[in-house]
């Protein structure tokens, strides 16, 4: 069979376009030709050797590595956010936008309100004594990790001042660790000048803060802590991991525990517990309208077994209160998410804070509170449910009548609107602060 010269020129201008398939296809008579075979066989010899003898490391150079990919589109499970554990700028940047938290990170809140009341900011030192500092929930050292800058702000305003100190309390033992070795690399690092390495001074304290007072009595600094703070809050990181159990939105045993290493889970309190007993505890710790209801409903229910993971306990509650819910307004719609989620909430809080002790620890706390502080001493508080914003506002008020404070916060400060709006764990705080009286002695 003879090749016309325009099917030559149609071969030649395929092979320069390296598209043998094409050829095959659009000259499939022209191809049978044992000349044309010929061609095309020569032609993938020679791109053949060519992609031969092309390095292997250059190859690996340039290709860039995949991103890994989520488990799914939007994962559920705390430990696979890798994207947002690794720190990527622009994943926590998107993050932020949306108004959320990223896993494994923690916002600060109402840290500029913070700072201020604390006496860190805003104010020039007049002296040279150093500055002792106590933040008693260290969780991700958000809050400390300003305190230690401003800190060390405070000492290159005034020469002759050396050692301040940050005592950093947590019960946490999986977070204190990390946290601490965080901030040191981060902040008291040398940088090639070794009196600026040591003249701020961390230490971590893997205890409750209830334990203040014999901590400084322990090394001799009862009555010289110069600023308090006492977030009271949940930890993000705790928040994010649900093996933790702290969470009603993802799947995790029913545990709850500040300190995972000592003590009975949820769970557990839940199975020794008698319906009167939630009852009681449901109404004291969270001010729940159905503490009777879901007290008989968790625990007297021949029909279910006491739930072992959150999202057990949660649908419980649900199935409690929906019910309830609709009776009370008249209307046989259907209950608002938003209403049972709130319900679920504060069962959850009652239960957290009766395993921890959180009111009684808090109770401690403020009764040691003015004989740690020194003369003219700052504490703040922040403070995220009614429970503890009562017991603080009545310490405060108690403290200024018989003079140990010389002034006190009568009105809660909040966080601000932008605030709330790009960190929504912040929405329920409230801030109380008090100054200690520098003329009054405090009898222990």
């Amino acid at each position: 069979m003879m090749v016309t010269k325009n099917q030559w020129i149609v071969v030649g201008l395929l092979l320069c376009l390296n598209n043998h398939d094409t050829i095959a296809f659009s000259l499939s008579t022209a191809t049978k030709h044992p000349s044309i075979q010929c061609v095309e066989q020569q032609r993938k010899t020679e791109l053949s050797a060519t992609l031969d003898s092309k390095p292997i490391e250059e190859d690996a150079a340039q290709k860039k590595p995949r991103r890994v990919r989520y488990a799914g589109k939007y994962p559920r499970n705390f430990k696979d956010k890798y994207k947002e554990h690794a720190g990527d700028d622009a994943t926590i940047s998107k993050v932020l936008a949306k108004g959320m938290t990223p896993a494994g990170t923690h916002v600060p809140i109402m840290l500029k309100e913070c700072l201020q009341h604390m006496g860190l900011l805003g104010k020039e030192k007049k002296d040279d004594e150093p500055l002792l500092v106590v933040d008693c929930t260290l969780g991700y050292g958000g809050h400390s990790s300003h305190i230690l800058r401003a800190l060390k702000q405070q000492q290159q305003q005034v020469p002759n001042m050396h050692n301040s100190e940050l005592i950093a309390f947590d019960q946490d033992s999986l977070e204190i660790a990390k946290t601490e070795a965080r901030l040191r690399e981060e902040l008291l690092s040398p940088d090639g000048d070794d009196d600026d390495c040591h003249s701020v001074q961390l230490t971590a304290v893997n205890q409750n803060f209830c334990t203040l007072k014999s901590h400084l009595e322990s090394t001799g600094q009862v009555g010289k802590v110069t600023s308090l703070l006492a977030d009271l809050g949940l930890s993000s990181m705790q928040i994010d991991d649900n093996d933790r159990g702290f969470t009603y939105k993802r799947e995790g045993p029913l545990d709850m525990r500040m300190n995972n290493n000592e003590g009975e889970t949820a769970y557990e309190l839940l199975c020794r517990l008698k319906p009167k007993q939630l009852k009681r505890m449901l109404q004291e710790n969270s001010d729940e309208v159905y503490a009777t209801e879901i007290a008989f409903g968790l625990l007297h229910n021949k029909k279910h077994t006491i739930p072992e993971t959150t999202i057990e306990l949660a649908t419980r509650v649900r199935e409690i209160v929906e019910p309830l819910l609709l009776e009370a307004t008249n209307k046989p719609k259907k209950v608002e998410k938003k209403q049972l989620d709130s319900t679920v909430a504060r069962v959850m809080q009652a239960l957290r804070i009766e395993l921890n002790g959180e009111f009684l620890v808090l109770e401690q706390l403020l009764q040691d509170l003015p004989s740690v502080l020194a003369p003219g001493g700052r504490a703040v508080f922040l403070t995220f449910h009614s429970g503890e914003d009562r017991r603080v506002k009545k310490a405060f008020k108690a403290g200024f009548k018989s003079g140990i404070y010389s002034s006190w916060s009568r009105h809660v400060d909040r966080p601000t609107a932008a605030e709330r709006r790009n960190n929504p764990r912040s929405s329920c705080c409230k801030l109380r602060w008090a100054i200690r009286s520098e003329d009054v002695h405090v009898v222990e």
